[in-house]
Protein backbone atom coordinates (compact mmCIF):
# COMPACT_ATOMS: atom_id res chain seq x y z
CA UNK A 1 0.00 0.00 0.00
CA UNK A 2 1.45 3.40 -0.87
CA UNK A 3 2.28 5.94 1.76
CA UNK A 4 -0.71 7.92 2.98
CA UNK A 5 -0.39 11.67 2.82
CA UNK A 6 0.32 13.62 5.92
CA UNK A 7 0.57 17.28 6.81
CA UNK A 8 3.69 18.61 8.45
CA UNK A 9 3.71 22.20 9.68
CA UNK A 10 7.29 22.69 8.54
CA UNK A 11 9.21 19.98 6.64
CA UNK A 12 12.93 19.80 7.25
CA UNK A 13 14.34 22.20 4.67
CA UNK A 14 17.30 21.52 2.43
CA UNK A 15 19.35 24.69 2.60
CA UNK A 16 22.54 25.61 0.76
CA UNK A 17 24.28 28.40 2.66
CA UNK A 18 27.89 29.52 2.13
CA UNK A 19 30.31 28.97 5.01
CA UNK A 20 30.00 31.82 7.50
CA UNK A 21 32.72 34.38 8.05
CA UNK A 22 33.97 33.66 11.56
CA UNK A 23 36.20 36.74 11.85
CA UNK A 24 35.43 39.14 14.73
CA UNK A 25 32.57 41.49 14.02
CA UNK A 26 32.87 45.25 14.17
CA UNK A 27 30.16 47.56 15.37
CA UNK A 28 28.55 49.45 12.54
CA UNK A 29 29.56 53.06 12.08
CA UNK A 30 29.94 55.57 9.30
CA UNK A 31 33.40 54.13 8.62
CA UNK A 32 32.23 50.52 8.83
CA UNK A 33 28.69 50.14 7.47
CA UNK A 34 26.99 46.80 8.12
CA UNK A 35 27.63 44.14 5.50
CA UNK A 36 24.48 43.55 3.42
CA UNK A 37 23.04 40.08 3.71
CA UNK A 38 23.47 37.66 0.79
CA UNK A 39 20.79 37.32 -1.85
CA UNK A 40 18.35 34.60 -0.75
CA UNK A 41 16.51 32.30 -3.15
CA UNK A 42 13.40 30.34 -2.13
CA UNK A 43 13.13 27.19 -4.27
CA UNK A 44 9.99 25.08 -4.84
CA UNK A 45 10.38 21.69 -6.52
CA UNK A 46 8.15 20.02 -9.08
CA UNK A 47 5.46 17.38 -8.59
CA UNK A 48 6.93 14.01 -7.60
CA UNK A 49 10.30 15.53 -6.73
CA UNK A 50 12.01 17.06 -3.69
CA UNK A 51 14.45 19.77 -2.69
CA UNK A 52 17.56 17.62 -3.06
CA UNK A 53 16.70 16.72 -6.65
CA UNK A 54 15.89 20.32 -7.53
CA UNK A 55 19.20 21.44 -6.02
CA UNK A 56 21.01 18.90 -8.19
CA UNK A 57 19.27 20.03 -11.38
CA UNK A 58 19.92 23.70 -10.63
CA UNK A 59 23.64 23.20 -9.98
CA UNK A 60 24.82 24.12 -13.54
CA UNK A 61 22.81 27.36 -13.32
CA UNK A 62 23.95 28.10 -9.78
CA UNK A 63 27.59 27.73 -10.83
CA UNK A 64 27.16 30.78 -13.09
CA UNK A 65 25.57 32.97 -10.44
CA UNK A 66 27.18 34.64 -7.40
CA UNK A 67 28.50 32.03 -5.00
CA UNK A 68 27.54 34.06 -1.92
CA UNK A 69 23.83 33.49 -2.53
CA UNK A 70 21.78 31.37 -0.15
CA UNK A 71 19.48 28.77 -1.71
CA UNK A 72 16.65 27.40 0.43
CA UNK A 73 14.61 24.36 -0.69
CA UNK A 74 11.22 23.44 0.78
CA UNK A 75 9.99 19.84 0.49
CA UNK A 76 6.27 19.45 -0.15
CA UNK A 77 4.07 18.04 2.60
CA UNK A 78 2.58 15.22 0.50
CA UNK A 79 4.33 11.97 -0.46
CA UNK A 80 3.52 10.97 -4.03
CA UNK A 81 2.12 7.44 -4.55
CA UNK A 82 3.31 5.20 -7.37
CA UNK A 83 6.68 6.91 -7.58
CA UNK A 84 9.78 4.81 -8.14
CA UNK A 85 11.72 6.34 -5.27
CA UNK A 86 11.80 4.48 -1.94
CA UNK A 87 9.79 5.88 0.98
CA UNK A 88 11.68 8.06 3.39
CA UNK A 89 12.85 11.58 4.02
CA UNK A 90 13.92 12.19 0.42
CA UNK A 91 11.13 10.42 -1.45
CA UNK A 92 9.11 12.07 -4.22
CA UNK A 93 6.75 14.68 -2.87
CA UNK A 94 4.27 17.40 -3.84
CA UNK A 95 2.92 20.60 -2.30
CA UNK A 96 -0.64 19.52 -3.02
CA UNK A 97 -2.09 16.23 -4.31
CA UNK A 98 -4.71 18.05 -6.38
CA UNK A 99 -5.05 21.84 -6.95
CA UNK A 100 -8.40 22.44 -5.25
CA UNK A 101 -8.78 25.63 -3.22
CA UNK A 102 -8.30 23.87 0.12
CA UNK A 103 -4.98 22.28 -0.84
CA UNK A 104 -3.74 25.47 -2.52
CA UNK A 105 -4.47 27.35 0.71
CA UNK A 106 -2.51 24.72 2.65
CA UNK A 107 0.44 25.07 0.27
CA UNK A 108 0.40 28.87 0.60
CA UNK A 109 0.44 28.50 4.38
CA UNK A 110 3.39 26.11 4.25
CA UNK A 111 5.48 28.56 2.22
CA UNK A 112 4.47 31.61 4.26
CA UNK A 113 5.22 29.83 7.54
CA UNK A 114 8.64 28.81 6.25
CA UNK A 115 9.54 32.37 5.21
CA UNK A 116 8.23 33.75 8.49
CA UNK A 117 10.26 31.39 10.66
CA UNK A 118 13.43 31.89 8.62
CA UNK A 119 13.18 35.67 8.71
CA UNK A 120 15.29 38.23 6.85
CA UNK A 121 13.18 37.90 3.72
CA UNK A 122 13.81 36.40 0.30
CA UNK A 123 14.79 38.20 -2.89
CA UNK A 124 13.89 35.52 -5.44
CA UNK A 125 11.16 32.89 -5.55
CA UNK A 126 11.99 30.08 -7.98
CA UNK A 127 9.96 27.03 -8.92
CA UNK A 128 9.80 24.12 -11.32
CA UNK A 129 6.53 22.62 -12.58
CA UNK A 130 4.07 22.49 -9.69
CA UNK A 131 6.48 24.57 -7.61
CA UNK A 132 6.48 27.29 -10.28
CA UNK A 133 2.67 27.26 -10.36
CA UNK A 134 2.57 27.57 -6.57
CA UNK A 135 5.04 30.46 -6.67
CA UNK A 136 2.91 32.20 -9.30
CA UNK A 137 -0.25 31.61 -7.25
CA UNK A 138 1.38 33.23 -4.21
CA UNK A 139 2.47 36.26 -6.26
CA UNK A 140 -0.95 36.62 -7.89
CA UNK A 141 -2.68 36.50 -4.52
CA UNK A 142 -0.32 39.21 -3.26
CA UNK A 143 -1.73 41.53 -5.90
CA UNK A 144 -5.29 40.23 -5.87
CA UNK A 145 -5.95 39.99 -2.15
CA UNK A 146 -3.70 42.64 -0.68
CA UNK A 147 -3.38 44.99 -3.68
CA UNK A 148 0.10 45.87 -2.52
CA UNK A 149 2.54 47.84 -4.60
CA UNK A 150 5.60 45.85 -3.57
CA UNK A 151 5.97 42.10 -3.22
CA UNK A 152 7.91 40.25 -0.56
CA UNK A 153 10.05 39.08 -3.48
CA UNK A 154 12.01 41.04 -6.09
CA UNK A 155 12.08 38.40 -8.86
CA UNK A 156 10.12 35.30 -9.87
CA UNK A 157 11.76 32.51 -11.89
CA UNK A 158 9.45 29.89 -13.38
CA UNK A 159 10.80 26.68 -14.95
CA UNK A 160 8.24 24.63 -16.94
CA UNK A 161 5.35 26.13 -15.02
CA UNK A 162 1.88 24.67 -15.13
CA UNK A 163 -1.16 26.93 -14.78
CA UNK A 164 -1.58 28.30 -11.23
CA UNK A 165 -4.74 27.75 -9.17
CA UNK A 166 -6.32 30.06 -6.59
CA UNK A 167 -7.04 29.48 -2.92
CA UNK A 168 -10.19 31.63 -2.99
CA UNK A 169 -13.46 30.96 -4.79
CA UNK A 170 -13.91 34.31 -6.53
CA UNK A 171 -10.93 34.00 -8.85
CA UNK A 172 -10.27 32.56 -12.27
CA UNK A 173 -12.33 29.86 -13.95
CA UNK A 174 -14.56 27.45 -12.06
CA UNK A 175 -12.75 24.33 -13.28
CA UNK A 176 -14.60 21.67 -11.30
CA UNK A 177 -15.73 19.92 -14.49
CA UNK A 178 -12.11 19.64 -15.63
CA UNK A 179 -11.59 17.33 -12.67
CA UNK A 180 -14.69 15.28 -13.37
CA UNK A 181 -16.94 16.89 -10.75
CA UNK A 182 -20.45 16.84 -12.15
CA UNK A 183 -23.85 17.99 -10.97
CA UNK A 184 -25.29 21.35 -10.02
CA UNK A 185 -22.78 24.15 -9.50
CA UNK A 186 -22.72 25.39 -5.88
CA UNK A 187 -24.00 28.93 -5.46
CA UNK A 188 -20.69 30.26 -4.11
CA UNK A 189 -19.01 29.78 -7.50
CA UNK A 190 -22.03 30.10 -9.76
CA UNK A 191 -20.92 33.51 -11.05
CA UNK A 192 -17.49 32.26 -12.13
CA UNK A 193 -17.01 31.38 -15.83
CA UNK A 194 -16.66 27.70 -16.66
CA UNK A 195 -15.62 27.82 -20.33
CA UNK A 196 -11.99 26.86 -19.67
CA UNK A 197 -9.99 27.24 -22.92
CA UNK A 198 -9.38 23.92 -24.63
CA UNK A 199 -5.61 24.26 -24.49
CA UNK A 200 -5.83 24.32 -20.68
CA UNK A 201 -7.47 20.90 -20.52
CA UNK A 202 -5.30 17.90 -19.57
CA UNK A 203 -3.95 15.60 -22.25
CA UNK A 204 -2.62 12.05 -22.09
CA UNK A 205 0.89 13.51 -21.92
CA UNK A 206 0.18 15.43 -18.77
CA UNK A 207 0.02 13.70 -15.47
CA UNK A 208 -0.63 16.03 -12.62
CA UNK A 209 -4.16 15.19 -11.52
CA UNK A 210 -4.00 12.95 -8.49
CA UNK A 211 -6.11 12.89 -5.40
CA UNK A 212 -4.68 10.91 -2.50
CA UNK A 213 -4.92 11.86 1.14
CA UNK A 214 -5.87 10.33 4.45
CA UNK A 215 -6.74 6.62 4.06
CA UNK A 216 -6.44 5.36 0.50
CA UNK A 217 -7.34 1.86 -0.65
CA UNK A 218 -5.84 0.68 -3.93
CA UNK A 219 -7.63 -2.01 -5.94
CA UNK A 220 -5.47 -4.83 -7.25
CA UNK A 221 -5.63 -3.70 -10.88
CA UNK A 222 -4.90 -0.03 -10.01
CA UNK A 223 -7.88 1.05 -12.10
CA UNK A 224 -9.94 2.38 -9.20
CA UNK A 225 -9.00 4.38 -6.14
CA UNK A 226 -11.28 4.71 -3.14
CA UNK A 227 -10.42 7.46 -0.68
CA UNK A 228 -12.00 7.98 2.73
CA UNK A 229 -11.40 11.52 3.95
CA UNK A 230 -11.21 12.70 7.56
CA UNK A 231 -14.98 13.35 7.60
CA UNK A 232 -15.76 9.79 6.56
CA UNK A 233 -16.84 10.79 3.06
CA UNK A 234 -15.98 8.16 0.47
CA UNK A 235 -14.50 9.53 -2.75
CA UNK A 236 -13.86 7.44 -5.84
CA UNK A 237 -11.51 8.16 -8.68
CA UNK A 238 -10.62 6.30 -11.84
CA UNK A 239 -7.08 6.24 -13.14
CA UNK A 240 -5.89 6.59 -16.71
CA UNK A 241 -2.40 5.62 -17.73
CA UNK A 242 -0.21 8.49 -18.82
CA UNK A 243 1.64 7.43 -21.95
CA UNK A 244 4.49 9.91 -21.50
CA UNK A 245 7.76 8.23 -20.54
CA UNK A 246 9.32 11.56 -19.61
CA UNK A 247 7.68 11.17 -16.24
CA UNK A 248 8.18 13.64 -13.45
CA UNK A 249 11.33 15.32 -12.27
CA UNK A 250 13.15 12.93 -10.00
CA UNK A 251 11.52 9.69 -11.13
CA UNK A 252 13.24 7.25 -13.45
CA UNK A 253 10.37 6.94 -15.92
CA UNK A 254 10.74 3.16 -15.82
CA UNK A 255 7.15 2.85 -14.69
CA UNK A 256 4.28 4.69 -16.37
CA UNK A 257 2.53 6.66 -13.67
CA UNK A 258 -1.18 7.12 -13.29
CA UNK A 259 -3.32 10.19 -13.71
CA UNK A 260 -6.32 10.30 -11.42
CA UNK A 261 -9.46 12.22 -12.32
CA UNK A 262 -11.75 12.79 -9.35
CA UNK A 263 -15.34 11.63 -9.81
CA UNK A 264 -17.56 12.56 -6.88
CA UNK A 265 -20.37 14.82 -5.72
CA UNK A 266 -17.80 17.49 -4.93
CA UNK A 267 -20.07 19.77 -2.92
CA UNK A 268 -17.13 20.99 -0.86
CA UNK A 269 -14.41 20.81 -3.49
CA UNK A 270 -13.55 23.78 -5.70
CA UNK A 271 -10.99 24.22 -8.45
CA UNK A 272 -10.36 27.87 -9.38
CA UNK A 273 -7.96 28.13 -12.32
CA UNK A 274 -6.12 31.43 -12.71
CA UNK A 275 -6.19 32.55 -16.35
CA UNK A 276 -5.47 35.92 -18.00
CA UNK A 277 -8.80 35.91 -19.85
CA UNK A 278 -10.81 36.11 -16.62
CA UNK A 279 -8.35 37.36 -14.00
CA UNK A 280 -7.37 41.02 -13.69
CA UNK A 281 -4.51 40.56 -11.22
CA UNK A 282 -1.01 40.70 -12.68
CA UNK A 283 2.33 39.82 -11.11
CA UNK A 284 4.12 43.16 -10.82
CA UNK A 285 7.68 42.09 -10.07
CA UNK A 286 10.10 41.08 -12.86
CA UNK A 287 9.71 37.45 -13.93
CA UNK A 288 11.72 34.90 -15.91
CA UNK A 289 9.89 32.12 -17.79
CA UNK A 290 11.73 29.04 -19.06
CA UNK A 291 10.15 26.21 -21.05
CA UNK A 292 11.25 23.36 -23.27
CA UNK A 293 10.17 23.34 -26.89
CA UNK A 294 8.82 19.81 -26.34
CA UNK A 295 7.25 20.46 -22.94
CA UNK A 296 3.56 19.40 -22.99
CA UNK A 297 2.90 22.12 -20.37
CA UNK A 298 4.34 24.92 -22.48
CA UNK A 299 0.93 26.35 -23.42
CA UNK A 300 0.10 26.73 -19.73
CA UNK A 301 3.40 28.50 -19.16
CA UNK A 302 2.53 30.99 -21.90
CA UNK A 303 -0.78 31.70 -20.17
CA UNK A 304 1.15 32.44 -16.97
CA UNK A 305 3.34 34.91 -18.86
CA UNK A 306 0.22 36.87 -19.76
CA UNK A 307 -0.54 37.23 -16.05
CA UNK A 308 2.75 39.07 -15.50
CA UNK A 309 3.76 42.66 -16.21
CA UNK A 310 4.68 42.36 -19.89
CA UNK A 311 7.35 45.05 -19.57
CA UNK A 312 9.20 42.99 -16.94
CA UNK A 313 9.10 39.53 -18.55
CA UNK A 314 12.19 37.59 -19.65
CA UNK A 315 11.70 34.36 -21.61
CA UNK A 316 13.94 31.50 -22.69
CA UNK A 317 13.03 28.36 -24.59
CA UNK A 318 15.29 25.32 -24.76
CA UNK A 319 15.23 22.26 -26.99
CA UNK A 320 14.21 19.80 -24.28
CA UNK A 321 10.94 18.91 -22.60
CA UNK A 322 9.69 19.20 -19.01
CA UNK A 323 13.14 19.67 -17.52
CA UNK A 324 15.83 22.11 -16.43
CA UNK A 325 18.61 22.33 -19.06
CA UNK A 326 22.11 21.72 -17.77
CA UNK A 327 24.53 22.18 -20.65
CA UNK A 328 25.31 23.77 -24.01
CA UNK A 329 23.51 26.65 -25.67
CA UNK A 330 20.30 25.86 -23.79
CA UNK A 331 22.07 26.49 -20.49
CA UNK A 332 23.62 29.69 -21.88
CA UNK A 333 20.20 31.00 -22.93
CA UNK A 334 18.62 30.19 -19.57
CA UNK A 335 21.40 31.87 -17.60
CA UNK A 336 21.22 34.94 -19.83
CA UNK A 337 17.45 35.24 -19.27
CA UNK A 338 17.94 34.95 -15.51
CA UNK A 339 20.71 37.57 -15.56
CA UNK A 340 18.45 39.96 -17.47
CA UNK A 341 15.75 39.38 -14.88
CA UNK A 342 18.23 40.11 -12.10
CA UNK A 343 19.15 43.40 -13.74
CA UNK A 344 15.47 44.35 -14.05
CA UNK A 345 14.96 43.50 -10.38
CA UNK A 346 18.04 45.41 -9.22
CA UNK A 347 19.67 42.31 -7.73
CA UNK A 348 23.52 42.33 -7.80
CA UNK A 349 25.00 40.10 -10.47
CA UNK A 350 28.42 39.75 -8.91
CA UNK A 351 29.75 38.95 -5.45
CA UNK A 352 31.01 41.94 -3.51
CA UNK A 353 34.75 42.14 -3.30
Amino acid sequence: MPDTAFSSPLPSPNISIPSPNLSPTTKSSDEHPPTPRPVRVLCLHGYSSNGILLEKHLQPIRSRLPQSWEWHYIDGDYPVPLSTSPPGEHSCRSYYPTPDAHHIDEAHSQVHLYTLLNGLGYDIILGFGQGAALAASILLHEQRDWQIGESEFKLGVFFSSTIPYAKCLQAGYNARHVFGIEGETPEVVRDRPTDVPGEMLPTEEQNCFRCQEHETVWEEDFNVVKRVDKDGVVWRAETRLCMSLEGHEGCSGARKTDKIVVVDKGERTFYQMFHPDVEEARIQIPTVHIHGRNDPWRVQGRALMRMCDEDKVQYAIHEGGHEIPGWGEDLDDVVEAIREGLKEAGIPLEDDE
